[in-house]
Order: C-alpha cells, then sequence, then structure tokens
C-alpha cells in the first residue's frame, strides 16, 4: 500500500488538507501525517490534530517529518499558491531526502515551486506514485511506537544471542553487525534531538 504526508497551511487551508487525507484514503493510500485532520487543540499558533497523541510542538513536528521520510510521496496543498513557514520548512525537508512532492497548484514561491511537481489531480499523483515508487523506510518510533519497540527487542535478542552463544566466527560477527545496523535503522530518530 502506497503511504502519503500532507503538508500546508493549517490555519489557511485546513478544509481542503481533510479534503486531501480523505481522498487518499479513497484512493487505497495511508495517510501517515496528518491521519486525522480534526483540530483538537492549540498552543499559540500552533495546532494539534487528533492524530496528534502527544501536545507537544517539537514532538508533533518531528513526527511529522518522520512521517515524510517513510512516505512515498507528499501532497502538498496550497489552493492559492500560499505556503507557510512549517510547510516550506517541510518542502526542504522532503527535496533534501529524496520525497517526491505534488501538488494541484504550485507554491508561489519561486524556489520551492522547483522542487514540486504539479499534478492535475490527488488521483493523477498517486497513478504517478503507483508508477515509480520511492524506496520507503519502514515507519520509525515516532509514527508507530509499538511496533519499533517490539522489534528493536527482537535485534536486541539475536545480537545478546550471537554475542554470548556463538563461537566468535567471522559469521557471528557479520549477524551482529547486520542486526546493530538494522537497530540503529528502526530507533532512527528525527535529526537534532536534544
Amino acid at each position: 500500500m502506497l503511504t502519503a504526508t500532507v503538508s500546508g497551511s493549517f490555519h489557511r487551508h485546513m478544509d481542503a488538507i481533510t479534503s486531501a487525507v480523505h481522498e487518499l484514503a479513497s484512493l487505497n493510500v495511508r495517510v501517515l501525517s496528518p491521519a486525522d485532520p480534526r483540530i483538537v487543540a492549540q498552543q499559540g499558533e500552533f495546532l494539534f490534530v487528533a492524530s496528534d497523541p502527544i501536545r507537544s510542538v517539537r514532538l508533533v513536528q518531528d513526527r511529522h517529518l518522520e512521517s515524510i521520510k517513510a512516505a512515498n510521496f507528499v501532497w502538498l496543498v496550497s489552493p492559492d499558491g500560499y505556503v507557510g513557514q512549517s510547510a516550506s520548512m517541510e518542502i526542504g525537508y522532503a527535496a533534501a531526502i529524496g520525497v517526491p512532492i505534488f501538488a494541484a497548484q504550485l507554491p508561489t514561491d519561486l524556489t520551492l515551486r522547483q522542487y514540486v511537481k504539479l499534478a492535475p489531480s490527488l488521483e493523477a499523483a498517486v497513478n504517478m506514485t503507483r508508477i515509480n515508487p520511492n524506496r520507503r523506510r519502514p515507519d520509525g518510533i515516532l509514527i508507530d511506537p509499538r511496533a519499533s519497540i517490539e522489534y528493536a527487542h527482537l535485534i536486541l535478542e539475536k545480537i545478546g544471542t550471537a554475542l554470548t552463544r556463538s563461537s566468535g566466527s567471522t559469521d557471528s560477527a557479520g549477524l551482529v553487525h547486520a542486526n546493530i545496523s538494522a537497530l540503529r535503522s528502526t530507533l532512527a530518530l528525527p535529526t537534532y534531538m536534544q
């Protein structure tokens, strides 16, 4: 199943964002963020939606960035060409990690529009992605914490077994290093964590 993240100005375009989330679901695309775009709280100018389990601006934005990294594509909602500061950062992030960004209306900002592919509709963007899906990273700990933690425990058990029951062969060393790499990938957290 394809996955997508929806970006745009929650203040100016929330109805269009909500419509995009529902349309993606009808097209059999899993929306990683915002999965449930109903506004439930606000902190200053920052709006929290129902799918934000924790009311922390930093963790919500980190989760959204992780969703971009895990998605097959980003759908940018900018019906009047306006892209706010947060969505601008999200476009830059997606572009930097190679996640395609589609929109029915290009941003008015000349620089941002260099990174966004025009699609006549959301369905067209989904079809373009199905034809040429990018490699998708598994859901990270901020998107699916239970599954990530369970998988991390399994990997740690494999590492423990290899280190305590092996004969010290090069096969064991390769297994340990491969599992450490898998653990790093599983627990990959957003950059700039303090």
